[in-house]
């Protein structure tokens, strides 16, 4: 499982600047693709987060990986990882969006 950074839509922040805004979470993915694909990804990172139950944003994830939500400006991910569904984008903020087995997205905050 790979890490890819969005070097092009933050062309002006360092390589690893923008891996250290990611925190954790990526662990905690790469985790789950290891040790926990038959719980889902979302009861996976709940149970990770330990802070109770996630919020579910509304938006959608576009096929490049941007987060659009009405009204505000689009979200590049800075970074996404492959899972067993799909790829998992993180956006500024501790936000991410974890691919569900139906292919939509369960957008969220884990700060």
């Amino acid at each position: 499982m790979k890490l890819t950074i969005n070097t092009n839509a933050f062309p002006d922040v360092p390589k690893e600047h923008l891996k250290e805004m990611l925190g954790i979470l990526p662990y905690w993915v790469g985790e789950y693709v290891l040790l926990g694909p038959d719980m889902g990804i979302v009861n996976y990172m709940t149970e990770r987060y330990g802070f109770g139950e996630l919020w579910h944003f509304k938006g959608e994830v576009l096929e490049d990986g941007t987060y659009r939500y009405p009204e505000d400006p689009d979200l590049p991910y800075v970074a996404k990882m492959s899972t067993p569904n799909g790829n998992v984008y993180f956006y500024e903020r501790a936000m991410l969006a974890l691919p569900l087995p139906n292919g939509e997205y369960f957008v969220t905050r884990m700060d």
